[in-house]
């Protein structure tokens, strides 16, 4: 019988335990610290595994990442001993909103059993689109950008190298030279495949987990922080937690759009993981100092996912500060939390080291993205935005929304334009509105050239932030509407002697949640599910098929020690290397800036018999097959080519291997469908020279 079914609990152990290990020994009991960081945590101890793998000895393994946990475990309950210089202060405002009925110790316990139960919805609603999409951990993603992701996971799984400044090697002989690709995602895909299924059945794990039901949860803690800021209530903050958890649930953004669109992983992992940042760093105040360390030690682990996060919670984070100070208590909140803010900055500088030094040496490739698509005009951007348009590739007309979201939402801000309370939730969905608009209407304009080039200036990505605070404010709405509502019934005579107003409230948020599960996130989780689907399961175009599995088999009997094989990381070539350790002479679709020889092969490899140039890099190289798949997919291929050398917007067969067939020295050794591997005689090729040998 197989153990598949028991794979996403080995994930959820992998991603949830060290973090969650170290948060308790840290003292950490509040429920919502735990649910905000226990995965940041669980990445940043990944990242600082990843960096103590350098020391000889010590491959990556799961091993090693339980000995990480053990030691940052210690050393947090080491400083939980330590004195404080003084007692946490309070950071929520002194008094609770009017707006929302005191509830009774009986409804506080109901409101708090209800929120878990829409979070385990949530998290399921959240789960099953993946599931569908994939319908077993072992589908291959056919999207483009998984080709590095999973194929660093493999390098990382088979060689143990996993410091920052190892990956990406562009040779997977010699590990030389590095291209920096940030590695939270293949570090937790390649543990996790250790004891699951290997790299591809951990990678899908990976990313079905955080996108589903981690940024469910991450969401409901953001929700949590929002409404525990102004002295809601232990039971309304719950029950606003398992409310934004239910409609993060249906989003189209960021995890489905981000992974139809190209499959960017490491960035929509970085954005689920982000609302759990932004909440701690919310409610931490100065004296609790091993909540700043488990904070710092979260955002290293963030960062390690993708160095953008560092402007999407930092950019978030500063429009929360300056509405504090516009307030007596919000100015009071930053005088206690600034200390503890630098503090956990440090603390992530210094665990992030690795991966801060990288991402800097790729600054200027983010920032200087070219921007194809065309401007909108300013009330079609804003108008596309607040419905929350679907658009990308799955909805080029913009046709589609997610209204229901959109109204719950408006209705959230509405309550707190009424209320003026929830400012911190409205200003930063505001301020990412305005990035995002200014950006659909000025493609390349401010937006793009500043905050946008954290994120190459793609829209889809800056759009994507929208989805962090749009759960919390319909939070605000569905609950701030009831409230409303039942305060409307209650002035009604035959209603006003049945029950308390806090109890008619609850009824009423009982009611429009039923009504928005069965009509919109249902429905939205559905059309997820068959967005996703065609990129696994039911793809509509494919970049690795039986054919490339036929071939990576046959490889892996016949290529010898030292010796490589030429290919296009544009077919399923790189996961011959991923399942069966083939070396490739190619690893990024385009080539590598950081080795010219690799794109000018896929520019010239044919030209071999003319060209002496290409049969030195050969014979260099020991080149001693050709992968050709004539049946790829058509990528776009005009700002990332290094130095343009395609010299076209778009790529399928790379034209240095359009005509291998009949070329001297190289003979059909195996074929399956579009797939043909070549053995090349570098013998007859170092005689085109004159010469042997």
């Amino acid at each position: 019988m197989s153990l598949s079914w028991f794979f996403p609990f080995v994930a959820f152990l992998v991603l949830v335990g060290p973090g969650l290990v170290i948060q308790l020994a840290a003292g950490v009991r509040d429920t919502l610290w735990l649910v905000a960081l226990s995965v940041p945590v669980s990445f940043g101890v990944l990242a600082v595994a990843g960096v103590v793998s350098a020391v000889p000895g010590l491959p990556m393994s799961p091993v090693l990442v339980a000995g990480a946990t053990v030691v940052l475990a210690v050393g947090l309950a080491l400083l939980t001993r330590m004195p404080r210089d003084r007692p946490a202060a309070a950071t929520s405002e002194p008094a609770p909103p009017g707006f929302l009925p005191a509830l009774s110790p009986r409804l506080t316990s109901l409101a708090t059993a209800a929120a878990v139960v829409l979070c385990l919805g949530a998290v399921l609603l959240a789960l099953v689109p993946w599931w569908y999409a994939l319908r077993g951990w072992s589908t291959y993603p056919q999207e483009h950008d998984p080709v590095v992701h999973t194929l660093l996971a493999g390098y990382i799984a088979r060689t143990g190298e996993a410091a920052p400044w190892k990956l990406m090697p562009v040779d997977l002989l010699t590990g030389q030279p590095v291209s920096f690709y940030p590695s939270g995602l293949p570090l937790a895909a390649a543990v996790t495949g250790a004891v699951t299924g290997g790299p591809i059945v951990g990678f899908n794990l990976v990313t079905a987990l955080v996108l589903g039901p981690v940024f469910v949860l991450t969401v409901a803690a953001l929700a949590a922080a929002m409404f525990r800021r102004f002295a809601a209530g232990p039971g309304w903050t719950a029950l606003a937690g398992g409310v934004a958890a239910v409609v993060a649930a249906g989003l189209y953004r960021p995890a489905t759009q981000l992974m139809h669109d190209g499959g960017v992983a490491p960035n929509a992992v970085a954005l689920s993981l982000a609302p759990g940042l932004i909440a701690a760093m919310m409610i931490v105040d100065r004296g609790q100092w091993p909540r700043v360390a488990l904070l710092g030690l979260g955002l290293a682990g963030g960062f390690a996912v993708h160095p953008s996060i560092a402007a999407t919670v930092g950019a978030s984070m500063v429009v929360v500060w300056l509405v504090d100070a516009c307030t007596a208590a919000g100015r009071r909140r930053l005088r206690q939390q600034w200390v503890a803010v630098v503090a956990a900055g440090g603390v992530a500088a210094l665990a992030g080291v690795g991966t801060l030094l990288g991402s800097l040496s790729q600054a200027a490739r983010t920032g200087g993205w070219a921007v194809s698509s065309n401007g909108q005009s300013v009330g079609d951007a804003v108008g596309s935005n607040l419905v929350l348009v679907y658009g990308g590739f799955v909805d080029g007309d913009e046709r589609l929304a997610q209204v229901a979201t959109a109204v719950v939402a408006l209705a959230g801000v509405a309550v707190v334009l009424l209320t003026r309370r929830g400012w911190a939730a409205l200003a930063p969905w505001a301020f990412w509105l305005l990035v995002t608009v200014e950006r659909r209407v000025a493609p390349d304009g401010v937006a793009a050239n500043t905050i946008g080039t954290f994120f190459y200036k793609s829209y889809p990505r800056i759009q994507s932030h929208l989805s962090l605070f749009v759960p919390v404010l319909a939070a605000l709405g569905i609950l701030g509407v009831a409230v409303g509502a039942a305060r409307l019934l209650r002035s009604w005579r035959p209603v006003r002697a049945r029950g308390s107003s806090a109890g008619t409230s609850a009824a009423l948020v009982a009611v429009v949640l039923t009504g928005y599960v069965v009509t919109a996130a249902v429905p939205y989780a559905e059309r997820n599910a068959a967005t996703l689907a065609t990129r696994y399961t039911e793809p509509e175009f494919t970049r690795v098929t039986d054919d490339d599995r036929r071939a990576a088999d046959w490889l892996a009997t016949h290529v010898r020690p030292g010796e490589r094989v030429m290919n296009s990381a544009n077919d399923g070539s790189t996961y011959a290397y991923i399942t069966r350790g083939v070396p490739l002479v190619v690893v990024s679709t385009l080539g590598s800036a950081e080795a010219p020889y690799t794109y000018e092969l896929l520019r010239s490899f044919d030209e071999y018999p003319r060209d002496p140039r290409i049969r030195r890099l050969i014979q260099s190289l020991n080149i001693a097959y050709v992968y050709v798949d004539t049946a790829p997919p058509r990528i776009g291929a005009g700002p990332g080519a290094p130095n343009n050398w395609l010299g076209e917007p778009t790529m399928t067969v790379p034209p240095g291997l359009s005509d291998v067939e009949g070329l001297p020295g190289a003979e059909p050794a195996f074929r399956s469908g579009p797939v043909t591997v070549y053995r090349l005689d570098r013998a007859a090729v170092a005689a085109l020279d004159g010469h042997a040998g």
